[in-house]
């Protein structure tokens, strides 16, 4: 859709509270909600039960993870398109059948120091070849659904990427097969949140299903920016937007008019303790880090003293390991402009804001 067309229907909808709501802050959420991104990949392998069951034991509120369909119609728990970056494993997941994607190893280039995994020959690798396996959406509805009271709420992605291997324009063969297998998983639905970045899956979910709550995900290189997603989701009756935590037109005065419309505002992914200070300091309602005990401590909840299954990690981005190497961040989303320098190096080819070379 338009971003000027959705500008101007948000602006109507919201009508005269949008400007009082523009007026000022209201300050930082009281408790904003811990997302674990990816399970807390900074801490484990990313969206493996590894990951998420260490999420659970760290007391976070929420486990985010990434769902896309293999091609014999598994839900499968990946954020890339293609198995390279995180398994030994090579080529599209949706190329690929479940019996083949089961003997994929996403503990093989995980090592502590990146806040996500990162392919680097020279690093360790202390969980490759123990065993960690990528896991069907089955494992973690039914993981969830077994702690009963105790349940962090669960935020599944949709993979609907223009230019990946995933991408489905009408939006509705992943979006349909996740309704219905969040409808018979037993997990209840105020527990449960539908997102993506593209906006076709989330209207599908929201036409079979109106309960379940969905979230707009924006990315302000790819020239989606915060207060797009706010026009969006008021005029499409989603429930959250989530821009990513460095979007320009973040503001506290943005996350005040999304609050008046009745919607949420979660951010993505700031993994240092000065970026989560920052987020929380515009009233969020939610951060979703790749390491949640930083959070978590900020917030000054418990922390366990161990925050992975593997020594060498530590709390924040930033924070001094064991090996006296600095924790880093690896290439998290592949549009981010530090990670391209030509047009034809940019993907998703949702558009190109890189310089010309």
């Amino acid at each position: 859709m338009c971003l000027r067309l959705l500008l101007l229907v948000g602006g109507l909808l919201l009508g005269p509270c949008w400007n009082a709501a523009l007026a000022g802050p209201t300050g930082q959420a009281a408790t904003p909600v811990v997302s674990a991104h990816r399970g807390g990949a900074a801490y484990a392998p990313e969206n493996t039960m590894l990951a998420f069951r260490n999420a659970v034991r760290l007391g976070v509120d929420e486990l985010e993870t990434d769902v896309q369909l293999t091609r014999d119609g598994q839900l499968v728990l990946l954020h890339d398109d293609t198995l390279d970056r995180t398994t030994n494993c090579t080529g599209a997941l949706a190329d690929r059948s479940w019996a083949e994607v089961a003997r994929c190893d996403p503990g093989y280039w995980w090592s502590p120091g990146p806040s996500q995994t990162v392919r680097a020959a020279h690093a360790p690798h202390p969980l490759r070849g123990t065993g960690v396996r990528l896991p069907r959406l089955a494992d973690l509805l039914g993981y969830v659904r077994g702690l009963g009271s105790r349940a962090p709420r669960l935020s599944i992605e949709i993979k609907d990427i223009p230019g990946e291997a995933n991408f489905d324009p009408v939006g509705t063969t992943v979006a349909t097969a996740l309704v219905t297998a969040l409808q018979r998983s037993g997990v209840p639905h105020d527990r449960l949140l539908v997102q993506s970045f593209f906006p076709t899956p989330l209207e599908t979910v929201k036409r079979l299903d109106p309960r379940l709550r969905t979230q707009f995900l924006t990315s302000s290189p790819t020239g989606q920016p915060a207060l797009a997603g706010l026009a969006y989701v008021t005029a499409r009756g989603h429930n959250v937007m989530a821009p990513e935590s460095t979007a320009p037109d973040l503001t506290a005065q943005v996350v005040a008019a999304a609050h008046t419309a009745g919607r949420q505002v979660f951010t993505y992914t700031p993994d240092t303790e000065r970026a989560l200070r920052a987020a929380r300091v515009l009233g969020v309602d939610g951060l979703i880090t790749n390491r949640p005990a930083c959070l978590l401590r900020l917030l000054g909840r418990p922390v366990p003293a161990r925050l992975g299954p593997v020594g060498g990690v530590t709390a924040c981005e930033g924070d001094r390991t064991t090996t006296g190497l600095a924790d880093r961040p690896g290439m998290q989303y592949p549009q981010q402009l530090g990670n391209v320098s030509t047009c034809a190096q940019f993907r998703p080819r949702r558009g190109c804001a890189a310089p010309s070379p």
